[in-house]
Order: structure tokens, then C-alpha cells, then sequence
């Protein structure tokens, strides 16, 4: 999302506090948030319900239960991605099942 300034330039769109609290508010979405801020790249969905369960549980992405995996990638999917979108906070590419963030500055508010 973003905006025109008067003089051109895109300048991303202001988001509402109450919807980037709400944004944030739930901890495995701001969890995966926190990852992909980390990376420079997109993440496939998959290795980034990984990623989150591994940060959840302690330990590396690898051992975690693929079951579990596989359970998160549908959240991530049905609930988290379409919200993060909704909002111009991550880009979701469905052609390569990644996801990428958008949107940083919005995590400050969580720091």
C-alpha cells in the first residue's frame, strides 16, 4: 500500500495504531513477522512455519514435527496471510508459495 506525495513519490500508506496493534497482537503472526524481518529474501510459507514453530519450541527448524509444520503452513495461509496482505504488510507471490515483508517500519511499534 502506498500513497502519492505531492511531489510524486510513493510514500507508504499509515495504517491505524489499533489495526497495527491488532496486527501484531497475536504472537505467532508476530513471530513471523520477526522472521521474515530478518531475512532479505521471500520465504517460502512452509520454511517459515518452520521457522516459527522452531522459535517457538527452541530449537532448530529441522527437528521440528512435520505434522506441526504442515498444521501451521494452513494457519499461515487461511488466517495470517490474508490479513498481512489485506494490509500492505507482506506480499504473498502464489506462483512460488512464498511470502515477503513489506512493511518494516510497521514492526517498530512491537520493538
Amino acid at each position: 500500500m502506498a500513497t502519492r506525495s505531492s511531489n510524486g513519490t510513493e510514500r507508504p500508506t499509515q495504517l491505524p495504531d489499533y489495526v497495527v496493534a491488532d496486527l501484531l497482537a497475536h504472537d505467532r503472526r508476530r513471530r513471523a513477522l520477526e522472521i521474515l524481518r530478518e531475512r532479505d529474501d521471500p520465504v517460502i510459507v512452509a520454511d517459515l512455519a518452520a521457522a516459527v514453530l522452531a522459535a517457538e519450541r527452541d530449537q532448530s527448524p529441522a527437528s521440528v514435527d512435520q505434522e506441526a509444520v504442515e498444521e501451521l503452513r494452513r494457519e499461515l495461509y487461511e488466517e495470517h496471510i490474508p490479513r498481512l496482505t489485506a494490509t500492505g504488510i507482506v506480499a504473498y507471490d502464489s506462483l512460488k508459495g512464498t511470502v515477503e515483508l513489506q512493511r518494516p517500519d510497521l514492526l517498530s511499534v512491537a520493538d
